[in-house]
């Protein structure tokens, strides 16, 4: 009888114990989500960004699927001061990327979550540049004006990745990245209009070219996420 109360006991402390112990990671059927930050240091000023959202689906306790969205937009208005007269410059540029992927974690401490995985790769970017009393882009020329729009650039890819997330509290995480991949990028073409004094003076299309190569993919930001 004693033998039986004894074993029962240490049974009895060992699932309290179990009970009270946090669980700092997601489990099986849990979901995160999570952004990536940045600071980018100008001339006079410190600017705060996001350009990086991440979504998985835990299958696993250590296996998730995932979905990343990235995205980047730049609109730049400059006023050229020259001696025959003043060009205005204006550049409107971005891009849009969605990457579907899968992580494996390892096994780590209880709060320290490495990992690796493989992701593709799909993406657009835009750019148009325009320059008021020019009609080659570049120097002065009164009442003309030059533009140019990139169309139907792409890149697709593949992507191999490391990465570690640290648990700051119950499934409340930061995290870092890096990831090296295949890449295939096609520049589109460029659409360049030109005018003087409001009259057309030339259309054309200049093909932008292509790139394939390896790309060594590094997130200076920090990764905040919360898991659910």
């Amino acid at each position: 009888m004693k033998s039986l109360f004894f074993a029962f006991t240490v049974l009895s402390a060992t699932w309290v114990s179990a009970q009270t112990t946090p669980k700092f990671k997601p489990q099986a059927g849990n979901w995160s989500t999570e952004a990536t930050f940045y600071a980018q240091t100008g001339s006079s000023f410190l600017r705060l960004g996001l350009n990086d959202i991440k979504v998985r689906k835990f299958t696993g306790d250590q296996q998730a699927l995932r979905m990343r969205m990235l995205a980047t937009k730049n609109n730049e208005t400059t006023v050229i001061v020259g001696t025959q007269g003043n060009m205005e410059r204006s550049i409107k540029e971005g891009s849009i990327f969605i990457a579907p992927g899968f992580e494996k974690h390892l096994s780590g401490t209880d709060r320290l979550s490495p990992y690796w995985g493989l992701e593709c790769v799909i993406g657009k970017a835009f750019y148009e540049y325009n320059l008021t009393n020019s009609t080659n882009g570049q120097t002065f020329s009164n009442g003309g004006n030059f533009n140019t729009t990139t169309k139907k650039a792409f890149s697709v890819g593949a992507n191999a990745f490391a990465g570690i997330d640290f648990y700051l509290g119950k499934q409340i995480f930061i995290g870092a990245e890096v990831g090296y991949g295949i890449m295939y990028q096609q520049y589109g073409e460029s659409a360049v209009t030109i005018t003087n004094n409001g009259t057309n003076v030339d259309n054309r299309n200049v093909p932008m070219g292509k790139n394939f190569g390896l790309t060594l993919i590094a997130n200076p930001g920090i990764r905040l996420g919360i898991a659910f």
